[in-house]
């Protein structure tokens, strides 16, 4: 028997978030044991943007042009000889290729599976509810994060010890290893299980559709910077991406100086599990929030971006193990909670033949404000210390609230009612809210 739509969503996206989380508690630490500095360590990460901002669009183009499922298959095909290249990777250049391969997976994979799934379930469900659809699978997906979290921050000091007493290689190789094995599993199971129905937009090889997303992306594009809704959500959606690499960056150098001299790698796999289990809570307390307030999703993303400001900058200021972790923690929770109803809003704004292009835009937006952020708060901490990179991340946090109290206003609230009522929505928007 087939699994149903959200089911199958559910698992891919599990899966494919599991093996980020095999690598995320441990990604600066290995950065840091091929002996980069801070600001290596930006430029980095940098890199991995780059090839976000480079391909973002024109791969999501791509989506739209020869189909999701096809593209996202060759996403994980370029991650596993991306992730090959870095455990062989001698310096510094050549990592940076490795991380530059990643970014190219990333776009790829950006807008695929996500847009696949919207574009079913308002095939299947017409009448369904997709905000708490939505809702319903990033519960899952967080989680699949947090538990790879917590068996990356133990696979350093099990698999990872042994590998470096027979091989010689970095604790952190394990990880890796790790990950290869979990995208074969992620290509079979994708192959099988994500059946994606023909459209005729879906048909062209990939020679045409490379000639043919020009034509895609520059109406996408001008649809995009034409909807001052869609425009302001970039602009928030920018503000996030600087902000939030703070965080992804630094928490662990940050905790590392806290511990001393302590050696624990499973300490940084459950501050990450505890960081991707935050938002699985976050998106299961989104949906009866928003039905209790009875207010519109844009004031609800106020309150949460101001709130997500403030906890930036009193991250800044923990000094103790457990009070980091709190902070660490209610970031990634108040951020889960935002994902739903920004997605709602936005996804009632694209039409489905340039879903997968402007969910790469958004993207493509967040990453440039990752990429500007990874090299600026690299160049912060370097030169004076990631307390300050987490006081400035906030105040830029709080001022980006503005994106959402100018769509509170009375002529785009009622557009956005408008529009959130005639899709697939949650249920605080047919309470009245929006």
């Amino acid at each position: 028997m087939r699994l149903n739509l959200v089911a199958i969503y559910s698992l891919n996206q599990t899966i494919h978030w599991f093996a980020v989380g095999l690598f995320f508690p441990i990604m600066i630490l290995f950065l840091l044991d091929k002996g980069l500095d801070n600001l290596q360590v930006g430029t980095a990460v940098a890199m991995f943007s780059v090839a976000l901002i480079c391909l973002e669009l024109p791969t999501g183009g791509l989506s739209d042009s020869i189909g999701r499922k096809r593209v996202y298959l060759m996403s994980v095909c370029v991650l596993f000889v991306s992730y090959a290249w870095v455990i062989l990777s001698w310096d510094y250049v050549t990592l940076l290729l490795g991380i530059f391969g990643m970014g190219v997976a990333r776009a790829l994979s950006s807008g695929t599976i996500d847009a696949w799934f919207v574009d079913e379930f308002k095939r299947t469900q017409p009448k369904g509810d997709l905000q708490k659809a939505l809702a319903r699978a990033n519960t899952f997906i967080p989680l699949g994060l947090a538990f790879g979290s917590l068996m990356g921050g133990v696979l350093p000091m099990t698999l990872g010890g042994t590998l470096e007493e027979m091989f010689g290689v970095s604790v952190y190789t394990a990880n890796i290893l790790v990950i290869m094995a979990v995208l074969v599993i992620q290509f079979i199971l994708t192959s099988m299980l994500v059946i994606e129905v023909v459209n005729l937009a879906h048909t062209a090889t990939v020679l045409s559709g490379l000639k043919s997303f020009p034509i895609v992306i520059s109406s996408a594009l001008t649809y995009g910077v034409k909807n001052r809704i869609i425009l302001a959500l970039m602009m928030a959606s920018l503000a996030l991406g600087f902000g939030l690499t703070s965080v992804e960056i630094f928490w662990q150098p940050q905790l590392r100086d806290i511990l001393g001299d302590a050696e624990a790698s499973w300490i940084f796999g459950v501050m990450a599990a505890g960081y991707f289990f935050a938002a699985s809570v976050g998106n299961i307390l989104i949906t009866p929030l928003c039905k209790r307030l009875g207010q519109s999703y844009t004031a609800i993303l106020l309150g949460l971006r101001l709130t997500m400001g403030a906890a930036l900058v009193g991250f800044a200021f923990q000094g103790t193990v457990p009070g980091f972790a709190v902070f660490f923690m209610f970031i990634l929770l108040v951020n889960g909670m935002s994902n739903s109803p920004h997605m709602t809003i936005f996804n009632s704004q694209v039409p489905s033949e340039r879903r997968s292009t402007l969910m790469s835009f958004e993207s493509f937006i967040v990453q440039i404000g990752g990429g500007v952020g990874s090299v600026f708060f690299g160049y912060v901490a370097e030169t004076s210390s990631i307390r300050a990179v987490w006081i400035i991340a906030g105040g830029i946090m709080l001022t980006s609230s503005l994106s959402y109290l100018v769509l509170l206003s009375p002529k785009y609230r009622a557009k956005i009612k408008a529009d959130v009522a005639a899709s697939p929505s949650a249920s605080c928007a047919k309470d009245g809210a929006a």
